[in-house]
């Protein structure tokens, strides 16, 4: 389920896989779930505020 997150907003995003920004968006996402967030659309949506501070 995070891989798919994770591809969706490099997607969305127009990010690559290997950037810097891509580490700290899988950070996130694993910082969240580990919260206890398990919803795939609550876990982009927390991400999304990290992205904009690029």
């Amino acid at each position: 389920m995070l891989s798919d997150v994770f591809e969706e907003l490099l997607q969305d995003h127009q990010i690559t896989r290997f950037s810097a920004v891509a580490e700290g968006i899988v950070t996130r996402l694993i910082f969240c779930y580990n919260f206890g967030v398990r919803d795939p659309v609550r876990l982009k949506r927390l991400t999304v505020p990290f992205l904009q501070k690029r």
